[in-house]
């Protein structure tokens, strides 16, 4: 008895020990599987991090830009965002669709049809329509998180929100005046000295005229040409320009406004335009004047990136502010200048199947955009912060904008700019009549003062 009891308590002490080991061992296994589930926990999230940073599956995506790629500008500026963006966010197939030179017509059209592509170009009449009717994704919160006010120019930035606060486009570049290039060549060898108010203007279009050189070059195949041409001659005595109207704080019948009509149709009835220029697009028309068909060209100063490159015009190209004057009061109206206010940016369909991977897309692309006008074209107007330098410098025409850039005083708009849909619509058709030379002031007046009514 004694020794069975003796037997049997080292046997309890024996498997006692046993198991107190088996459970040390089991303990260890269990602490080393939850340390591995630990370490795979913290593997996904840290591999899940960059994921949610930049929102994108890294399953291939395929997104759709409706944007200009036609032209030098646009195409090198649109190559190096996308190359850029490769780096980003590099599972986006980016396919681009080519703005068509229609005055957005064919954006309204897609709009209309609830076809929109994922990422596409507004200017500011766009932008007013397709957040009224919905088209529209809100961008705040990309831009937020990515911090772009930061890194934009206080001019820049000024022009990202709304009125209530709310981001719908990302802006791509800065203002810009609009303006006259001339071929100073083709001056110079028909000994036309540069006008500077509407009589020598008026003289240096016959001499023009007489050796067969078109004296403007203009895309009147798009109406805003014809509008930005009258804001500039209403600039020379009004600063607010067409603006003024737009803004409710003038009226179309003011004697300055027909006075700029007049001028119009003395400038047209003196040879101004050719007779093909309303069948002639933007590219039609840079080509008139770079192959010194024409020897003038309207268009906003973003032309001279192009008209002053070594391949182009270089030097020979030079700018005209504004030749419209009344002789002797050329001096107090230098410096007032037509164009300028929001441009353009990038703005993503609210209807987008990739909505998230499309406006974060968005978001920085266009500062990638921006980026690439810099460094690629030499745009002498960067819309951000520390910009980077051109890869070429600044050509002789860009230099002196930026010298005189320093001396404007005001700004108008684009007619992309005007914000009352009604007398957009009206001040582009009659301008365009204007250009005809078969209008009368009193029609185009009444015209568009019945149209506001």
């Amino acid at each position: 008895m004694y020794y069975h009891n003796k037997r049997g308590n080292y046997l309890m002490k024996k498997f006692k020990t046993i198991f107190s080991v088996f459970l040390m061992l089991l303990l260890v296994l269990s602490l080393a599987a939850c340390g591995s589930d630990d370490n795979d926990s913290t593997a996904a999230d840290s591999g899940s991090t960059p994921a949610a940073s930049d929102g994108a599956s890294k399953e291939p995506v395929k997104l759709k830009i409706y944007t200009q790629y036609s032209g030098g500008d646009a195409a090198l500026s649109l190559d190096y965002a996308m190359a850029e963006m490769k780096k980003i966010m590099p599972e986006v197939e980016l396919k681009i669709d080519v703005e068509a030179q229609d005055d957005n017509q064919k954006i309204k059209a897609l709009a209309a049809a609830g076809n929109l592509p994922d990422i596409f170009k507004v200017t500011p009449d766009l932008l007013e329509l397709f957040k009224k009717d919905g088209n529209l994704a809100q961008l705040d919160k990309y831009i937020d998180e990515y911090n772009i006010e930061e890194k934009l120019v206080p001019s820049a930035a000024a022009l990202l929100r709304d009125n209530e606060g709310h981001v719908w486009t990302m802006i791509n570049v800065g203002p810009w005046a609009s303006s006259i290039f001339y071929n100073k060549e083709i001056f110079q060898q028909n000994g036309i000295t540069p006008p500077g108010n509407i009589d020598e203007m008026l003289a240096a279009i016959k001499v023009l005229k007489s050796k067969d050189i078109i004296p403007l070059a203009i895309h009147s195949k798009e109406k805003w040409p014809a509008v930005q041409l009258f804001d500039m001659i209403v600039t020379r005595e009004e600063p607010m320009g067409v603006q003024k109207i737009d803004f409710k704080k003038g009226s179309i019948t003011e004697e300055v406004y027909k006075k700029a009509a007049q001028k119009v149709i003395d400038l047209v009835k003196a040879g101004l335009i050719s007779k093909d220029a309303f069948n002639t697009n933007y590219d039609q028309a840079n080509a008139l004047f770079d192959t010194g068909k024409a020897a003038m060209m309207i268009n906003g100063a973003w032309g001279m990136s192009d008209y002053g490159a070594a391949d182009k015009l270089g030097d020979k190209a030079d700018l005209l502010y504004y030749p419209f004057a009344d002789a002797g009061k050329e001096e107090q109206c230098k410096w007032t200048m037509s164009g300028g206010g929001f441009n353009q940016g990038f703005s993503v369909s609210a209807k987008s199947k990739q909505l998230d991977i499309a406006s974060r897309y968005t978001v920085q692309m266009g500062l990638k955009f921006a980026e690439g006008r810099v460094i690629k074209v030499a745009d002498p107007n960067p819309i951000m912060k520390n910009p980077p330098a051109p890869e070429k410098g600044y050509n002789t025409i860009q230099k002196r904008y930026v010298a005189d850039s320093a001396n404007f005083q005001t700004m108008t708009c684009f007619p992309w700019g005007i914000t009352n849909t009604t007398f957009k619509t009206a001040i582009e058709d009659n301008c365009q009549s204007l250009l005809t030379g078969d209008m009368t002031v009193d029609e185009f007046i009444s015209n568009i003062d019945n149209a506001l009514k």
